[in-house]
């Protein structure tokens, strides 16, 4: 045998026994796999988010967590990262054309006499409340008397999961430059700005920024149109296989058994003192543009389970020791106790009598108020925090009135 036919032969049994371990590995790796997703979904969880325990004798709680559920995906929006999926009509929860929650109230017959638009994150957005009893809705109620007869008033919900500040200033820049106009805007925020600030050590950033920075790369290294070359075309491949590998039971099965370093955090004084200078910041901006197209803006410091005092009841108090067993969470809870006193002097002359802090608005109330430890809040709690920014709200509405 020559040496060049030996040679080849050599070769091709070791490309045989490469191959033959590449796949016994693929086999076994199948195994354990497949054992281990047979053993999650022996006690897995429901998809989505689990039904919090105070909404579990309501009635309406599993078609409503049904249709929360099935609305909770969303969609890459320009400009603001994402919005709900459009026209969504259940029994309790209805997303219009654009991706919006719909707010019940009168459509005619004459055009509304006052528009309202309100911003925020999920607690605006309405998680765990039916769509009459969000906080437009229940301010629409509210202002219609304001209205008097004959006259209406338009209330529009833009309140997303997840959003913060910097988001809804640019989803209004959005509307007015589409034509529409305002007479008063509502920001309710404060959970998701300052854990932007914590997540990201940076402020006036979105929630899950390295996500879409993440994201950005990966779709650029796979655009086939973006003239790359081999080496990075092979480069978004070995990524796509990497994230393949982050999504097997197996490695998350690893993953729990390393225990994580702690989280580098953000002194509380130091997280909370940026917070509000990019809020502050984004305040002078929505100024300007009141000045320019003649609204009226109303800040609310949203009430929430860290920054509380109040008597907690025992589903709170579970839920407070959730948030004192996690050390990223108590962080959280220092940032919410901290920001409030320096957002009221800060905010005292920027926007004198149109700042409303609600941080306290609950700490002398007994019952249950939030459902979760992110701040979400019960239906019966609504109103009470209306009552918080109704006398400005009111005014502002009546004096575009007369």
């Amino acid at each position: 045998m020559s040496f060049v036919r030996r040679s080849v032969v050599n070769g091709w049994r070791a490309l045989q026994a490469v191959w033959l371990v590449i796949g016994v590995c693929v086999l076994l790796l199948l195994i354990l796999e497949g054992s281990i997703r047979l053993a999650m979904s022996l006690r897995a969880k429901p998809v989505g988010i689990e039904m919090p325990v105070y909404l579990a004798t309501a009635s309406w709680s599993r078609e409503y967590m049904r249709e929360f559920n099935t609305t909770l995906p969303v969609r890459w929006a320009p400009y603001i990262y994402w919005r709900r999926h459009p026209s969504f009509h259940g029994r309790y929860i209805t997303i219009d054309r654009l991706g919006r929650r719909v707010t019940p109230q009168p459509k005619g017959p004459n055009a509304p006499s006052a528009r309202v638009y309100f911003f925020g994150g999920s607690t605006m957005w309405g998680w765990f409340q039916r769509d009459d009893h969000t906080i437009a809705a229940e301010a629409v109620r509210r202002l219609q008397t304001v209205a008097g007869p004959g006259k209406r008033i338009d209330v529009a919900n833009f309140g997303e999961t997840g959003f913060v500040f910097t988001q809804e200033l640019i989803e209004l820049m959005l509307q007015l430059r589409a034509g529409n106009r305002p007479d008063v805007v509502v920001f309710y925020d404060g959970i998701n700005d300052i854990s932007s600030v914590l997540e990201n050590r940076v402020a006036g950033l979105t929630l899950n920024e390295g996500k879409r920075v993440n994201e950005f790369e990966l779709g650029r290294l796979l655009d086939a149109g973006n003239g790359t070359v081999l080496r990075k075309d092979l480069h978004g491949f070995a990524r796509l296989a990497w994230l393949g590998l982050g999504h097997l039971a197996t490695t998350a099965a690893v993953k729990s058994l390393v225990h994580p370093a702690a989280a580098k955090l953000l002194p509380a004084d130091s997280a909370a003192r940026a917070m509000i200078r990019a809020y502050v910041s984004n305040v002078r901006i929505v100024e300007a543009l009141s000045q320019a197209f003649g609204f009226r803006a109303i800040y609310v410091w949203q009430p929430t389970l860290y920054s509380s005092q109040k008597r907690l009841t025992a589903t709170e108090r579970d839920l407070m020791s959730t948030i004192l067993a996690d050390p990223v969470a108590v962080r959280r809870r220092e940032v919410h106790l901290a920001a409030p006193p320096l957002l009221d002097s800060a905010m005292a002359t920027l926007a004198p009598g149109r700042f409303v802090n609600a941080s306290g608005l609950f700490d002398g109330d007994t019952s249950t108020v939030y459902v979760d430890k992110i701040g979400h809040n019960t239906e019966a709690s609504i109103p009470a925090i209306v009552d918080a920014f109704w006398p400005v709200l009111e005014a502002a509405v009546a004096r575009h009135e007369k």
